[in-house]
Formats: structure tokens, sequence, C-alpha cells
């Protein structure tokens, strides 16, 4: 439904559009009647619009639609590398101690385990689902579903695919157990001798790797594309 005036005519409010110079790829789909920004939820109809043009709200100046971009690729590229550091990142010593004598490292796995040892199976389980499950499920779909759109082929499965990746996004923390090694870092950095081991720099890599699929992966372009291609 589209908002009307007092004199029952359509709304119409002007769309702020920003210039991308990038004709190499598909921008995604500008909408062709109304639709309802995603941020305050304003009405507004819309035209066809420069495909080279980004759409954004007058209100809030929340984006509407994505000009064109690489999307696919760097998603694609970064889920794919992701994939590859994603076990030397969670097996290989992040931090090495030498303390009186004492010397030990530990991984992100094995710090999981020593938990779970310890008699702290809860905390041990959900660090394990939002560390290790969550980001390793949502790297997989990423590839997954970015493989299916360079391909144009779309199983009956891809809204399946799309809906978990989205969900397994917001149960993705590995973020929290890198600043909780920062903050241990910094605490026994004076009581001892600490150095960054090969997980530091893997799991640095993984981490980037999964903020770039969150910021190139546009889910409204992936369900167009379904929506254009999906089987009969």
């Amino acid at each position: 439904m589209v908002a009307q005036t007092s004199h029952s005519q359509p709304l119409r409010l002007p769309i702020r559009t920003t210039a991308i110079n990038n004709p190499m790829t598909e921008p995604s789909h500008i909408p062709k009647h109304a639709t309802a920004c995603p941020d305050c939820d304003m009405l507004l109809q819309t035209a066809q619009s420069n495909h080279h043009l980004e759409g954004r709200c007058p209100r809030c100046k929340a984006v509407l639609w994505h000009a064109a971009k690489h999307t696919d690729t760097i998603s694609f590229a970064a889920a794919i590398s992701g994939l590859i550091l994603f076990y030397p990142a969670i097996t290989l010593p992040i931090l090495k101690l030498s303390m009186v004598g004492q010397r030990g490292s530990n991984s992100l796995l094995g710090g999981i385990y020593r938990m779970w040892l310890e008699n702290e199976q809860v905390l041990a389980v959900l660090i394990m689902l939002c560390s290790l499950v969550a980001p390793l499920i949502h790297l997989l779909l990423t590839a997954v579903v970015c493989f299916s759109i360079r391909l144009n082929h779309y199983p009956r499965h891809f809204p399946l695919w799309l809906k978990y990746k989205v969900w397994m996004q917001g149960w993705n923390m590995l973020e929290v157990y890198a600043m909780g090694i920062i903050v241990a870092y910094v605490k026994v950095m004076h009581d001892g001798e600490v150095s960054v081991s090969g997980g530091t720099y893997c799991l640095s890599a993984l981490l980037l790797c999964i903020i770039l699929c969150s910021q190139y992966f546009h889910e409204e372009q992936a369900w167009q594309h379904w929506e254009q291609n999906k089987p009969a």
C-alpha cells in the first residue's frame, strides 16, 4: 500500500541518488512501485532510475538499493579464504606465555577443551557455538550462495540456505573471543613474557574475511536473483 495525500494521490517523494562509476558489474534491482525505508519505515514511491546510482531515503539517508559493485565476487573470495584459514585459526597457538620458568601456549580449540575439563560445560558449549560452529556455517553458506549466483544456478534449497546464512551471521561472535585475547594479553604482558603466535595472525585474517562477507553481501540482491531465476 502506498501512502496517499488528502487528495487521494500517491505520495511522491524525491529519492537521493549517488553516482557510482562501475559499469563492469550488475546493479541491484530498483523497486518499481513503492518501497519502505528499512530504517525509518517511510513509504516511498520509486521510479526506474539510472543503474549507476544508489538510492537513499530522503529522511534518514538509509540505503534503499545498492549501485553496481563487485559484491558477489568479494563475498565469495572472502568466504573461500575464511574456510581455508578456519582450521589453522582454531588449532594453532594464539599466545605463548613464559612466567616464572613456566611456559605454555593455547589455541582457541584448546581453550574450549580446557573449560570443559574445568567443569565449565555451559560456557564451553556457548563459546563453541558462537566462535566455531556459527562462523563455520556462515562462511560455508556464504560461499554456497555466492557460488550459486555466479553460476546462475538456483536449487530449490537456495532460499533455505539464504535464511540460515543470515541467521548464522547474527550468532557469529568470533570477534568477542578476539577481544578477550587482547584483554588477556594486556593483563599478563607485565607479569611475564608474552608473544603472539601463528594462530593470532590466522585468527585476525579469519575475522577480516568474516567482516568482508558481512559487509559486501547484500541479502536483497540474493533474493532478487532467486525471484528472477527460481525453477518453475
